[in-house]
């Protein structure tokens, strides 16, 4: 794969000794629309560009968190067509943990790997600043989709393709929970959930996604979590 690249980039890359690459990765955690999360492989919070929601790096600065976060190699078959990687997320804290599992799992969201040098960053005074020549044009980027996702205590592992790889496959439209999966994805009183009995919305606003609160609502036939499963335990299919 062919890449537009800047002569500073092409510049730094090729210098023998004193360049500093860096992996940048922008995860957008919402399936419809715009919510970048941050993240650089450095370990400290580092100032990097905006990715807006076309896949563009604009001038405007913003905070990348600092993680010891990993990749495969992005690499091509005879056919120019990219493969699968693997991001690979230290879940230590739990952090990444609460992130996925508020949403889905990130399943179909996409992610950016941005690619480049230190200098190439923004500049400025502060501790967070570590770029000297900033030129936002003077990285290369990919983007992929998250196919599936693995955690356990120490990782969370993201298994990411192209967007012409996933095209066609269908992909698992269910994660086990105990809570319900219609009210974590917004859809209470919608087509999945679906009461059979009238229900007083002014009653029952809302819905915590809990066995006992559908069947306060008479509902429990369409009960779409399953509380059979460990509370230590996670399942992933």
């Amino acid at each position: 794969m062919t890449y537009n690249v800047t002569a500073t980039y092409t510049t730094e890359a090729a210098k023998r000794e004193g360049a500093h690459p860096i992996d940048m990765y922008v995860v957008n955690a919402s399936l419809s629309g715009w919510e970048p999360l941050y993240y650089a492989n450095i370990n400290q919070d580092i100032y990097g560009f905006t990715l807006n929601s076309t896949s563009n790096l604009t001038n405007t600065e913003t905070l990348y968190s600092g993680l010891p976060i990993s990749r495969s190699d992005i690499d091509t078959n005879v056919a120019g067509e990219i493969g699968e990687i693997s991001v690979t997320v230290p879940n230590t804290d739990r952090v990444m943990e609460s992130v996925i599992q508020g949403r889905q799992y990130l399943r179909g969201r996409d992610i950016h790997v941005i690619s480049g040098f230190a200098k190439h960053l923004p500049s400025g005074v502060t501790a967070n600043h570590i770029g000297t020549s900033p030129d936002r044009h003077a990285f290369m980027k990919e983007k992929m989709y998250i196919d599936s996702v693995t955690s356990n205590e120490q990782v969370v592992v993201f298994t990411c393709r192209s967007k012409f790889n996933i095209k066609n496959v269908v992909l698992p439209k269910r994660s086990f929970y105990k809570e319900c999966t219609w009210a974590i994805m917004g859809n209470y009183l919608g087509s999945e959930c679906d009461p059979q009995d009238t229900i007083n919305t002014a009653s029952y606003p809302t819905c915590d996604g809990t066995l006992d609160n559908c069947r306060q609502r008479h509902n429990s036939g369409r009960f779409g979590g399953f509380p059979s499963i460990p509370r230590r335990g996670i399942v992933l299919v």
